[in-house]
């Protein structure tokens, strides 16, 4: 018996897609441990909190138990998350606890995801056995006693179906094509000498972009002859050519990192110069960045000289911290500082005379702003300093016996008083060819035996580094002091070159801990003020402006009634076909008039083409015109002018205005120009039962195979549905009947356990489904073949298998449902013959 030869003869398969999304809400919180070697002083089964952080309109609290939550644990860090919040029913969510290595970026050996957990008040979820204390100890993660985790909370909303759009229109490129403009030098008609190198570029675009070279190219500074050459001796090429780079794309080039700093100071300058706002702010952004010790004089002075009141601010906001002042008066641009920088001079009136006390130190340079996310500290509430003990006459002091020693003078830190005992000849006999040197807690004046606990280096004063490490932590009680019995041996100490002059000096560093706690570093930088705000790009304003006033036009379009001036270079840039009537094999053909007529175009729609072109975007309608009509005939314009996005506008813009009255026409338009999107909207609407009449020029259409693609997105969520209840799809068309699929991420019943499972659902009324016949088939999308069909099955996958696959692809996958519909038994005419083709109906 012959094959079925209904509709599946007769056309290509059809295809409408949708998504089922498990809605949720994500965020993430960076959990800093500083200190890490103090908070072991933490019993077992003791926790540490953060402060609460939001996620979802939720609170949420890491525990961190630096020896483990339980005795089975004692070895191991615990790392826990509670909901911090009072509610009435239990929240799903899922958590990923990431370790972070020194370029915060997540260690794979240790990140792990909870399932989707019900979060109440007091249920906390997470892992006893997060990572061993001596692998973490000896572990790159852990660096200057800091280590950093991160909590990934995703929380599960509603979860929806939606259509997968026909058309989807791409950002703005407009920055490119400029970008094009000037490397390709297309067009230019002005030429820049910096230093050895020249630079061509366009007038009309430095001129939109820049009064300062407005007045210099077209206005009372102009250039009596046009070909010369302008010379700029007082900038560097580099700076220059980032300066145009600028002006054309909107964004400054990729610098190195080591060089940022320098290199945009300078185009501050030059940005200040051509008047260019938004760049000098852009400038002002990324030295907030690189504000230092080293560095903060000669911004200080820059921002000063150049009027830049949040840079300037962020300056004195640097001096303010703790030690940073009194480090910047060590740098060269102390003393312009003092002299020429009245805000100094409010910060830090007496400056005549420079302070020679010890200043605290401090582990890395505090910056000016905090990272734009949300995150904590565990800290521990510490005071740090140091004292540096010289000792004169080293020789002479060799004469004191073993065991016997020198003091310093007290001094203080963290609130308590602290001496040096120094052992020339050594701590005991057995270290009697050494200086030894300890650190003693003075509390001759305490009434009460007091326990200190801190941290401990020393070292000669020129061998301390910049970032210091510190010793273990120490508990310290009256007149017990910690040490080091062989600091160095006398003979190594005499002929190294740290004794100079018969003279040493070591240094001695402490932090002393007064006690733990939890700093909310997204509190701290949400009530920050921001002190330099760049706004968006407004490049497409200024080249507006350009075509609104017609400064520097150099080329005039005749259409209709109506003419247009415009300019050449940037018609060129933005479409191939322009670039090949103005400047290509066409060009003598349509300017040996000086005009350019287009007799097939309506002046509107040539007049929003033109502001399509310099700005990527339509101008607002008017009133009186049909946005329906007037994107038709943009639509065409855009195909002539090879404008691709302006085209997926005009399409995006159509499919609203599909109906009875228009599907026609507009389905005539998208054939005729290639808009495939438009063409499947207009099927889309075409396959619908109420739309599409029997016997209607479209009918052929019907019983088309039909496949729907159905992506599942955020599928770990959906596992969170209980067993027997379904995920429903958009109800789509194939045959002139409503389709569904239902979805069972925990399978149909019971009896299927461990299986997704998908059906097929017809969307009427009993006694239609009895009459209705039909073919089906799930498949993955990703591995489709062709007919013949075959019927679905309960027992689609199982998921440990889907899981494990590469259908599953970041926590999506999408799988495709073939129909086939029989809608009766006719007669087709076979050659010359009249032969009678019995179609069978294919049982379901």
């Amino acid at each position: 018996m012959s094959a079925p030869s209904s509709a599946a003869d007769e056309g290509a398969c059809w295809r409408s897609a949708s998504s089922i999304v498990a809605g949720a809400v994500t965020g993430y919180h960076v959990l800093k441990i500083v200190g890490y070697s103090r908070t072991k002083e933490v019993p077992n089964g003791k926790n540490i909190k953060s402060r609460s952080f939001r996620v979802g309109n939720r609170k949420w609290r890491v525990q961190y138990y630096p020896n483990g939550i339980t005795t089975d644990c004692i070895d191991f860090i615990s790392l826990y998350i509670n909901l911090d919040d009072t509610v009435t029913e239990a929240v799903k969510a899922q958590v990923k606890f990431s370790l972070l290595d020194q370029d915060e970026k997540k260690v794979p050996s240790y990140s792990v995801t909870t399932q989707i957990r019900n979060f109440l008040e007091d249920k906390t979820w997470g892992y006893p056995k997060f990572i061993k204390r001596d692998v973490l100890e000896k572990s790159a993660y852990l660096k200057n006693d800091i280590f950093t985790v991160r909590f990934d909370v995703t929380l599960m909303k509603d979860v929806h179906t939606e259509e997968t759009p026909f058309i989807v229109v791409p950002q703005s490129n407009m920055h490119q094509d400029f970008g094009h403009l000037l490397s390709s030098k297309e067009g230019a008609d002005v030429k820049f000498r910096v230093g050895r190198k020249t630079f061509a570029a366009h007038r009309l675009v430095l001129a939109a972009r820049s009064p300062v070279f407005k007045a210099e190219l077209y206005g009372t500074m102009k250039e009596s002859d046009a070909t010369k050459v302008i010379r700029i001796d007082d900038m560097e090429s580099e700076v220059f050519s980032a300066l145009l780079t600028y002006m054309y794309t909107d964004t400054l080039p990729e610098m190195k990192e080591e060089e940022e700093s320098a290199m945009v100071q300078h185009v501050l300058v030059a940005a200040d110069r051509y008047n260019l706002e938004r760049l000098k702010l852009i400038c002002e952004d990324k030295l907030c960045k690189h504000i230092d010790t080293a560095s903060v004089a000669s911004i200080l002075a820059l921002a000063e000289q150049h009027n830049c009141p949040g840079l300037k601010e962020a300056c004195m906001e640097f001096l303010r911290s703790s030690g940073s002042l009194e480090a910047a008066m060590e740098t060269d641009g102390f003393e312009y500082l003092t002299t020429s920088c009245p805000p100094f001079q409010s910060l830090y009136p007496f400056h005549g005379a420079r302070s020679v006390r010890s200043k605290p130190y401090s582990a890395g340079e505090p910056r000016c702003r905090l990272p734009p996310r949300a995150a904590s500290s565990i800290v521990a509430d510490t005071s740090r300093g140091y004292h540096i003990l010289r000792i004169d006459n080293y020789s002479l002091t060799k004469a004191i016996p073993t065991g016997e020693f020198l003091r310093s003078r007290p001094f203080t830190v963290g609130r308590h008083r602290w001496f040096i005992k120094y052992y020339p000849n050594g701590y005991s006999s057995k270290f009697a060819r050494y200086v030894s040197f300890f650190l003693i807690l003075d509390r001759s004046l305490a009434d009460s035996v007091v326990e200190v606990i801190a941290q401990y280096d020393l070292n000669f004063v020129d061998e301390v580094e910049e970032y210091l490490t510190l010793g273990e932590v120490c508990s310290f009680k009256s007149q017990l002091g910690w040490g080091f019995k062989a600091f160095v041996t006398r003979d190594e100490l005499e002929e190294s070159k740290n004794l100079k002059g018969d003279s040493l000096a070591v240094r001695c560093d402490i932090l002393v801990v007064n006690q733990f706690r939890a700093e909310d570093v997204e509190e701290e930088a949400a009530n920050s003020p921001v002190l330099v705000s760049v706004p968006p790009s407004n490049m497409h304003q200024y080249l507006g402006d350009l075509l609104r006033t017609e400064k520097g036009a150099d080329v005039v379009f005749e259409v209709g009634a109506e003419t247009f001036a415009a300019h050449r270079c940037v018609l060129a840039i933005r479409s191939p076909v322009f670039s090949a009537e103005l400047f290509g094999t066409m060009k003598e053909s349509v300017t040996c008039t000086g005009v350019v007529r287009i007799d097939d175009m309506e002046p509107q729609v040539f007049k929003a083409l033109l502001h399509f072109v310099y700005t990527d975007s339509l101008p607002e309608a008017n009133e009186a015109e049909e946005e329906d009509v007037m994107s038709q005939h943009l639509l065409v314009a855009a195909d002539r002018y090879n404008l691709e996005r302006l085209k997926l506008i005009c399409e995006q813009k159509l499919c609203r205005y599909i109906d009875l009255g228009t599907v026609a026409t507009i389905l005539t338009l998208a054939e005729q120009h290639q808009c495939h999107g438009l063409k499947k909207a207009c099927l889309r609407f075409l396959s619908s039962s109420a739309n599409l009449k029997p016997g209607s020029p479209n009918s052929h259409l019907e019983g088309l195979p039909h496949s729907p693609d159905r992506q599942l997105q955020s599928y770990s969520l959906t596992k969170a549905t209980p067993t027997g209840e379904f995920l429903k799809s958009h109800p789509f068309t194939v045959g002139r009947h409503r389709w569904s699929i239902r979805y069972y991420p925990n399978v149909y019943t019971s009896d299927h356990v461990n299986y997704v499972s998908f059906f097929l659902n017809l969307e009427e009324s009993a006694d239609e489904i009895e009459k209705m016949k039909a073919q089906y088939q799930f498949r993955f999308a990703d591995e489709v073949v062709e007919m013949p069909l075959t019927l679905g099955e309960t027992e689609f996958i199982r998921r440990d298998e889907l899981e494990e696959s590469k259908h599953l692809k970041e926590d999506s996958f999408a799988v495709r449902c073939d129909i086939v519909v029989f809608n009766e038994f006719r007669a087709k005419e076979k050659d010359a013959d009249q032969v009678l083709v019995n179609s069978p109906i294919a049982e379901s």
